[in-house]
């Protein structure tokens, strides 16, 4: 069984390094463990976001309020690189509920500015990297706002594919097929009454 000595000692082991260094080395220390300690240890939520938003693991803090914390990624893509991610632990945006979701990229429209603006930027980067084949390597969902600048080193791109009218209106049907339907929230009466103030306002 792991003593709470070593369990500090692993705490102490994640510190200082990155978000995607931490998980690659907490699974190195996952994998050194015999069963019994390792449920131990997952037993517990040691997502290293997780331990940040508890204050379990020391960050350089950009942002926080009562569902979201702003951080510093100590291996930037730039200087002023930053990561928002929700207390609450979530793997993947999906799984967020929508009202967290939009607060999310509330606040990360915000943090772009501030960055651009701190970092004196030519432009910035919100980039969510969802599911492994899309490069998520943290086990926290996070919003990352990048700082840009006119000969960085930053790479994003890809080599454009060739597509037809005939596929592009068939996978276009086939998104659109897939997308939730939403109630309407504004009722007739208050699409009238709108209607009525906008002649209102006619000379």
């Amino acid at each position: 069984m792991l003593s709470l000595e070593r369990i500090e000692e692993i705490k102490e082991e994640l510190q200082g390094l990155s978000p995607e260094e931490q998980q690659k080395k907490f699974q190195e220390i996952i994998q050194s463990l015999d069963p019994e300690e390792r449920e131990q240890l997952t037993g517990k939520q040691q997502c290293p976001f997780c331990l940040m938003a508890k204050g379990e693991i020391p960050v350089k803090k950009v942002y926080e309020d009562e569902t979201l914390m702003g951080i510093l990624d100590i291996r930037p893509a730039n200087k002023g690189h930053t990561l928002l991610f929700p207390k609450e632990h979530h793997k993947m945006l999906s799984t967020v509920p929508e009202v967290l979701v939009a607060h999310m990229f509330t606040v990360a429209n915000k943090l772009s500015t501030a960055v651009f603006d701190a970092m004196q930027a030519q432009g910035t980067n919100i980039l969510v990297a969802n599911g492994p084949a899309a490069g998520q390597t943290a086990p926290h969902v996070l919003i990352n706002i990048i700082p840009r600048f006119t000969k960085d080193k930053v790479v994003i791109g890809w080599d454009a594919e060739k597509i037809d009218d005939t596929e592009m209106e068939k996978i276009a049907g086939s998104i659109q097929s897939k997308i939730p339907k939403e109630k309407a929230k504004i009722t007739q009466k208050k699409e009238m009454q709108s209607v009525r103030e906008d002649f209102s306002r006619i000379p």
